[in-house]
């Protein structure tokens, strides 16, 4: 596992948390969602790696201020 950065839910406020998680758990379920037809693809050609939909950056942003990445 990387070393993620400093907690931000220690600085980041209620009032200014909310608005940043909404949007990242639905970034998170986009970038899950994208990744299902390219594996689908990816069986009959040449498999893509999970790095390449950016869903564990999501993922480590929103434990950073406390959330959890949600379906």
């Amino acid at each position: 596992m990387r070393n993620e950065p400093s907690d931000l839910s220690a600085t980041v406020g209620q009032k200014d948390r909310d608005p940043l998680v909404t949007p990242l758990q639905a970034l998170w379920r986009e970038r899950v969602a994208a990744r299902a037809p390219v594996a689908s693809v990816a069986q009959v050609r040449a498999p893509v790696a999970d790095e390449a939909f950016g869903i564990e950056e999501v993922a480590t942003m929103l434990r950073r201020v406390g959330a959890a990445a949600t379906r």
